[in-house]
């Protein structure tokens, strides 16, 4: 299990509501937005590499986040429905990265 999750910038307000719950799971929590390793605009591809490189798992909103983790060198991903955000309206997904 990763150490580390990794929450995207679409589904911060979740994180921020359900932050307790995931330091329970996690040693550390990132937000894109407000980690300087992962800037408010930077694209699927881009944390998906941090992820990668950095032993993380990714929480997001967007069910084809994945199709950009192609282009960084990601081969294989293993994506659950892990909630869904009611103040948001919209999934949440846990996106484990394999290689």
């Amino acid at each position: 299990m990763a150490r580390r999750v990794v929450i995207d910038h679409d589904i911060l307000g979740w994180g921020d509501e359900n932050a307790k719950q995931l330091l329970m799971k996690y040693d550390d929590m990132l937000q894109v937005g407000k980690h300087p390793d992962l800037p408010q605009r930077a694209f699927d591809d881009k944390v998906a590499a941090y992820c990668n490189t950095n032993g993380c798992d990714l929480m997001t909103g967007d069910a084809k986040s994945f199709t950009h983790f192609y282009e960084a060198g990601i081969k294989s991903v293993n994506i659950a429905r892990y909630g869904w955000w009611i103040k948001g309206d919209r999934p949440i997904y846990l996106v484990k990265i394999i290689d």
